[in-house]
């Protein structure tokens, strides 16, 4: 059904008995999608977010991101320990009392069960989604949003992993709440009280599997938190790692409280490679040394879609990601071949819940397309993706809330509770939009029933969200969206709470403007120093950052306006040195003022750089001459920068750099010939080095490249030695010898100018006086 427009509430939350006793569905609120015709990919990313709230569990839920949920299932807060050894016991439950606290964390889907598995994949695939899409949600005006989540979840997964006094994991909470049981209650969560309790994990009785997809949530949450908050990501990461130690030391595959709804194999390799990856990148751990090859890792079979069990091409997503070795890219096409593909026309939509499973496969064809949104394997996705969000015959958005029709009769006791003696079976109509939930949507024969009970089209999970994100994010990156369309959505959207802070503690203030004079100078003159790059960002910021790019003796006045100040440090600022004047070096790059705002007052700052030392550079080629079409590397010498301040140029469309990194980079040439690669460094010094690149099966002596070695090749050589304004490589006769011939020439002492002894040769081999032109022959 279409859904109209209602008034924004007033009220902060509503308590779950009324939840529970209203039976008046409520529709939605639509919004359109951008002008341009295509979908607003970051209002569906940022509302996708809002999904892991309608399924927070605990505490701090009242008066949160939604008016519509309440705390709920306090009671884990005060869980019983249930059936551990005495070991055991006495670090989980210290006090003796037979309880245990494993409130908060998420429900996993329509129902309000508690996986640590489900919880560490979807935690994971909302930190990759950012990290494949590097500052995505920031573009998208939800990064606030998406670190809340990130320590939402992250809180949970340490709250249940339970170390002993050595830092290593005794026990792990895995599953909370019986699924039979809770299945069986079709009311919202706000208002139960049945029983839920704990199923363990320990070192006789382990699930790796979980471990590994725990251990990547967390190192996951470490990456996306380590800026605003290092100390909590380095506590994620030492849990992290311990969970790796527990799970490989212990391996095995308890299935206790989650078999029956998520069966786990014995395979655990690719939740470690994942876990891995993931330490690495945030630096905590070795580089992963595992590498597929069609399907198989080191031997491991994989051929499966990423999912809650089986993430190998998520790892390969994130090495590739990392690396940029194509062995992952090739892995990924060669799985989404195997998948089916994803070309434009054609849904792909396979398994339970298929909608999870195509963005999956999304998540493959963007890696391939390698940031071309003009690639056949991005404009795949790009289809998938919209056909989800609404351009599919029967004009339903699968992702509720998005566009102007979604499903309304979904299997999601939160947002769809029923009422008195009603279940999912007498199909209710939701009373609230549950926005961006992802759906399962139609299945493998165009099938779809908008019914409560039908819940492989209408129920959503945290994997289901987890995969949109990564497909979602790497739509926008691609091709963007309208960041100001979610806090419209936010100001009318009665489920939303507007007032809501992500980032807690913030207080609203007016721009603030204030005079800096800052001198950037020579140390032992004092002069001026113009090209430096200053910035001046507030601590926490969620502002602007101020920019100078040249210094000036006279103050600056800045007007900044931040949306948003934390209470604790209202007016803590850093200035940084982001670029150097070419020539110079400091020992500082960064300052920190406090109580840097006062009124009018003008601070006066000079930063004093040094003359810093001529660097020498060199380039170093793995060799000097290469076949056409072979790809060479070649390393920067002397450069001990981590970051790739140096450009590479070369005057010619035959020649292709890639694979570039702070220390080297790639060369790649289609045609023969001679080519000058450039590498301008800081401070306008350059470094030239000359690769000759030459046919596999080259005819020497073939000086005019007609195929044959007659006398006008030796002809030919005399007039470019001759007259080469017009018979040389650039000359102005149409006749000219070309670069290839120029090469296939130089069969005297080969490697040197060309000379009257390359005619001479030819001329002796065309009498028989020699048998070869070859220049390894002649010698």
């Amino acid at each position: 059904m279409a859904h109209s427009s209602k008034l924004k509430k007033t009220a902060a939350g509503l308590l779950g008995t009324l939840i529970a006793a209203s039976s008046i569905p409520v529709s939605g609120i639509g919004m359109t999608a951008s002008a341009a015709g295509d979908p607003n990919y970051y209002e569906a990313l940022a509302m996708s977010l809002y999904f892991f709230d309608s399924n927070a569990c605990g505490t701090d839920i009242t008066d949160g991101p939604l008016t519509w949920r309440g705390d709920c299932h306090t009671y884990d807060a005060n869980a019983s320990v249930g059936s551990l050894d005495g070991s055991l016991k006495s670090v989980v439950d210290p006090d003796g009392d037979g309880m245990v606290d494993v409130s908060g964390g998420w429900h996993d889907a329509g129902d309000h069960i508690k996986f640590n598995l489900t919880i560490g994949f979807g935690a994971s695939s909302l930190a990759m989604s950012e990290y494949l899409n590097e500052g995505i949600y920031k573009k998208a005006g939800c990064r606030d949003h998406l670190e809340y989540e990130m320590r939402w979840a992250a809180d949970y997964l340490m709250k249940t992993t339970f170390l002993d006094s050595s830092g290593n994991v005794a026990a792990i909470a895995h599953v909370v709440a019986n699924g039979d049981v809770d299945h069986s209650i079709w009311t919202a969560p706000e208002v139960q009280t049945y029983d839920r309790p704990i199923y363990w994990l320990t070192a006789g009785k382990n699930n790796s599997a979980v471990c590994g997809e725990m251990a990547a949530g967390l190192a996951g949450a470490a990456y996306i938190l380590k800026d605003n908050d290092p100390t909590y990501a380095e506590k994620c990461l030492t849990y992290a790692k311990a969970l790796v130690d527990f799970g490989k030391k212990n391996k095995g595959n308890e299935g206790g409280g989650l078999s029956n709804f998520y069966p786990t194999d014995s395979m655990c390799e690719d939740e470690f490679a994942l876990a891995e990856a993931w330490l690495w990148i945030n630096g905590a751990g070795s580089k992963p040394t595992l590498t597929p090859n069609s399907g198989q890792y080191s031997g491991i079979y994989d051929y499966h879609v990423y999912s809650w069990d089986k993430v190998w091409q998520g790892y390969a997503a994130l090495m590739y990601k990392a690396t940029g070795d194509k062995v992952f890219s090739q892995e990924l096409e060669f799985e989404l071949n195997n998948q089916g593909g994803l070309k434009e026309g054609t849904y792909n939509a396979n398994g339970w819940g298929a909608s999870r499973y195509n963005c999956a496969k999304q998540m493959n064809a963007y890696m391939i397309a390698d940031g071309d949104p003009n690639s056949s394997f991005a404009k795949g996705a790009k289809y998938q993706l919209d056909f989800i969000l609404g351009n599919n015959s029967r004009g339903y958005s699968y992702l509720l809330g998005f566009g102007d029709k979604w499903p309304t009769h979904i299997h999601h006791r939160a947002a769809n509770p029923g009422g008195e003696g009603i279940t999912s079976a007498q199909n209710p109509e939701a009373i609230y939009t549950n926005y961006g939930m992802l759906v399962g949507g139609e299945d493998s024969s165009g099938n779809y029933e908008d019914h409560a009970d039908r819940y492989q089209f209408t129920e959503g999970a945290l994997d289901y969200n987890g995969c949109f994100a990564i497909a979602c994010a790497s739509a926008a990156n691609l091709y963007g969206g309208d960041a100001s369309a979610i806090k419209a959505l936010e100001a009318s959207a009665s489920e939303l709470n507007e007032n809501f802070q992500f980032g807690g503690g913030s207080v609203i203030v007016d721009p603030v403007e204030y005079k800096v004079a800052i001198k950037v100078v020579d140390k032992e003159t004092g002069e001026l120093l113009p090209g430096a790059e200053l910035s001046m960002e507030r601590q926490k910021s969620y502002g602007e950052t101020v920019v100078w790019n040249t210094a000036d003796e006279n103050p600056k006045t800045i007007q900044v306006t931040d949306g948003a100040w934390e209470i604790e440090s209202p007016s803590e600022y850093t200035l940084t040195l982001k670029a150097l004047p070419d020539g110079y070096t400091s020992d500082k790059t960064s300052w920190t003022f406090k109580d840097f705002i006062s009124g009018e007052s003008t601070i006066n700052f000079n930063i004093e750089l040094t003359k810093a030392d001529e660097p020498e550079y060199t380039l170093v080629p793995d060799k000097t001459e290469v076949k056409v079409g072979e790809t060479i590397t070649v390393g920067i010498g002397g450069w001990d920068r981590p970051t790739r301040d140096w450009n590479v140029s070369v005057d010619s469309e035959n020649v292709t750099i890639s694979q570039e990194t702070p220390i080297s980079f790639a060369v790649t040439i289609e045609k023969a010939g001679t080519y000058d690669i450039k590498v301008t460094f800081p401070g306008g010094v350059t470094k030239t080095v000359q690769l000759k690149a030459v046919n596999a099966d080259r005819l020497w002596g073939d000086a005019d490249c007609d195929g044959k070695v007659f006398l006008n090749d030796a002809v030919l050589i005399m007039q470019a030695i001759g007259n080469p304004d017009a018979y040389g490589v650039n000359g102005s006769e149409a006749t000219h010898i070309t670069a290839e011939g120029k090469i296939n020439a130089d069969v005297f002492e080969y490697g040197s100018d060309l000379t009257n002894q390359d005619a001479l040769q030819i001329q002796k081999y065309l009498l028989h006086l020699i048998n070869s032109l070859n220049p390894d022959e002649l010698k």
